[in-house]
């Protein structure tokens, strides 16, 4: 568990000051020195300004090395050309944190990136922390500590939010203040050109008031420390993450605006994974999935029982189960009984619990303690749709009373616009997550079954290989330049070093070596080309399959082997189901495994899951349940099973051989053809590709 707070400075200093101070209320420098004061921090706050005079109240001073004892802390809010020249005023000041607001740098390109290169140096030279540029700064509500120009101060809450951008943290404050939901801390990053989001990670880890921690991320400059980082983090408190710039669009848009570079998708799913972080596909669901997070805690199991006074609405709430990883509870009698003494009359107590327009707040209170304290039911869903006879707010608060310190997740929508604020203040104040249409609600608590679920497997750690069974590798010849593809004999041999079964197989240079090596290794055999510049062999049809005979291999051999080419002879592998197993180096998060449906159509039909190599065996198992060549594999249609653990070692193996050799950039298992349980699977063609 992470403790120390590498940030503890930019919350608690002793003393800020306030570079680029102004008396004009139209200026960013006039909204960070009024939230500084009007938010309530308790230390001295130093506006520097080279015009002096005063500013609310306060002397200015006209340069940072007028400033008395104690500061801590610079917030610089000057033009991009100026501020290099502040943070090393602040340097030779000897305050080692700032806060830099300006714009114009490493978003703007090459001459952005410049700025940002010197800043880096000073700060190294000073042995500084900054955090920034192009940010709003930090907020901390229980310091209290507020950087920033935003237009409000977040209510006391428990939700730590680092993000990128900036707007995204005004916008989500707006909201939150509106419905009655509060932060711990905000961070905004910015550009990240030296505070990044792993540190901030850490320091919402260490802060005692931080139960949940939700991020928007548009570029990681160390992937894996991010994850090791998250990974920390998880088992404690829970962690929502939006990414931006999966898309091409995207990309672009993240590029213009921090100058950050957006991974691939499937490495940072893969990362969110490791680190057992909750991704989210928008800026509704990080507050949602945040909000239930907070305010309850996981059920014990799938089954969800949904308490409404309105049909509709309780169908989609039930359609969006399913999608959730969740479903509906199964009554006994005795609950359905419980249930017609506590609705009203004409009620409908099957799932969803029906009881008509007519319900009564009281009707709400008993009939969710009935489902409350029945076994069969994990979690509540509770659906009030408002209208002329009864309050939203008196519906609100029984709920809330009723929902009480219960162990079993309550989640509540009350659809409607501003006249539900206060119903959604009251649920907030009683840690009862409030959502405005069913299928938000849903999520909200599908989030928390989800989170139970990664909890479980966070404890799992990576297989690796005893000793005796890590080979040392093959030879890999050191005049291989950097993207080469290895001999497919030489790749053979280095997955077999690694325990992945390969047929027995060789090279051979002239008609009679292949002939003579097909007789050695035992017909049935498969005749491959090799030779520069092909990787997919079927692709230019460069395979022969099932040579019965010495006359069959030479005719292989003069219709594919060209002059100064050779012949890769390999043995038949049993008939089986044919999937690929790969891995590569991601330039962010390092080693990526790869599963899926092989063959020549696995570029067309992209059914692969990815996790971060080392594997656990629990990982490997969800990446092959993840695809349809997974659900092949269990046996479909009457047909038996296929040997499915012989791939999860295989996976396992691969992800061992990556992240064990730096020198490897992938290697792909395709086809690995699996055969029926007990089996095994057999990777009859290695492709292995160096860094």
């Amino acid at each position: 568990m992470i403790t120390h707070d590498p940030l503890y400075t930019f919350f608690y200093p002793r003393g800020v000051a306030v570079l680029g101070a102004s008396g004009d209320p139209a200026k960013l420098g006039y909204g960070v020195l009024h939230n500084l004061i009007d938010h309530g921090y308790r230390g001295p706050v130093y506006p520097v300004n080279p015009r002096g005079g005063k500013i609310l109240g306060l002397p200015v001073y006209t340069s940072v090395a007028e400033v008395p004892d104690p500061v801590e802390l610079a917030v610089i809010i000057l033009a991009a050309d100026h501020t290099a020249e502040a943070l090393e005023a602040c340097g030779r000041r000897g305050i080692r944190a700032a806060v830099l607001i300006a714009s114009g740098f490493g978003e703007l390109g090459e001459a952005g990136e410049e700025r940002e290169a010197r800043l880096q140096e000073i700060a190294r030279r000073y042995g500084m922390r900054f955090i920034g540029p192009n940010c709003v700064g930090v907020i901390d509500t229980y310091a209290p500590m507020d950087t920033t120009f935003l237009r409000a101060m977040p209510m006391q809450g428990a939700i730590g939010f680092v993000s990128h951008s900036g707007a995204v943290c005004g916008g989500t404050v707006d909201w939150a203040n509106t419905v009655g939901v509060g932060f711990s801390r905000i961070i905004s990053l910015g550009n990240q050109a030296d505070v990044e989001m792993a540190e901030a990670l850490e320091s919402l880890a260490a802060d005692p008031h931080t139960r949940v921690v939700a991020a928007y991320v548009e570029g990681l400059p160390d992937g894996r420390r991010f994850v090791e980082t998250a990974r920390q983090l998880t088992p404690h408190k829970p962690l929502v993450v939006l990414k931006a710039g999966h898309t091409q669009a995207g990309s672009q848009a993240v590029s213009s605006h921090t100058g950050a570079l957006a991974g691939s998708k499937e490495a940072f799913q893969a990362a969110c994974l490791r680190a057992g972080a909750i991704q989210v596909e928008h800026l509704e669901a990080l507050v949602d999935a945040s909000l239930a997070l907070v305010c309850r805690k996981p059920p014990a199991g799938p089954r969800v029982a949904i308490l409404t006074n309105a049909g509709g609405p309780a169908a989609l709430a039930a359609d969006a189960l399913e999608r959730n990883g969740l479903c509906l509870a199964q009554f006994s009698p005795a609950t359905q009984q419980r249930l017609q003494e506590a609705a009203p009359p004409g009620a409908m107590t099957g799932n969803p619990v029906d009881m008509l327009g007519g319900a009564q707040p009281a009707h709400y209170t008993a009939s969710l303690k009935v489902l409350l304290a029945a076994p069969e039911v994990d979690g509540i869903v509770v659906i009030f749709v408002p209208h002329a006879i009864v309050s939203p707010h008196e519906v609100a608060l029984t709920i809330a009373e009723a929902a009480g310190e219960a162990e079993k997740p309550v989640v509540c929508c009350i659809p409607g616009g501003g006249g539900i604020r206060a119903a959604a203040r009251a649920l907030h104040a009683r840690d009862v997550p409030h959502y405005i249409t069913p299928e938000r609600a849903v999520f909200g608590i599908g989030t928390l079954y989800r989170y139970g679920l990664i909890r479980s497997h966070l404890a799992a750690e990576p297989i690796v290989l005893p000793e005796a069974e890590r080979m040392p590798p093959v030879d890999i010849p050191r005049n291989q330049q950097a993207g080469t593809t290895l001999d497919p004999h030489t790749g053979a041999e280095l997955a077999r070093q690694y325990g992945i079964p390969v047929p027995p197989a060789g090279l051979a240079s002239d008609v009679e070596a292949a002939v003579a090596l097909a007789e050695h290794i035992g017909y049935p055999v498969a005749l491959k080309r090799v030779a520069p510049g092909i990787v997919h062999k079927s692709d230019v049809g460069g395979v022969a399959l099932g040579l019965r005979d010495a006359r069959a291999v030479r005719r292989a051999f003069a219709r594919l082997i060209g002059r100064g080419e050779q012949a890769f002879i390999q043995k038949m592998a049993p008939q089986g189901l044919e999937v690929i197993a790969g891995a590569h180096r991601d330039a962010q998060f390092g080693p990526l495994v790869m599963f899926g449906l092989g063959g020549i159509y696995v570029e067309v039909l992209r059914d692969v899951s990815f996790r971060l190599a080392p594997l656990t065996i629990t990982e490997a198992r969800e990446m092959i349940a993840e695809t349809a060549a997974g659900r092949l594999l269990a046996g479909v249609r009457g047909q038996p099973p296929y040997d499915m653990e012989a791939v999860v070692a295989t996976l396992c193996r691969i992800a061992q051989l990556i992240a064990d050799l730096p020198k490897i950039a992938s290697v792909e298992l395709n086809p690995l053809i699996v055969g029926k349980i007990g089996e095994g699977a057999w990777a009859v063609d290695v492709r292995v590709v160096l860094a």
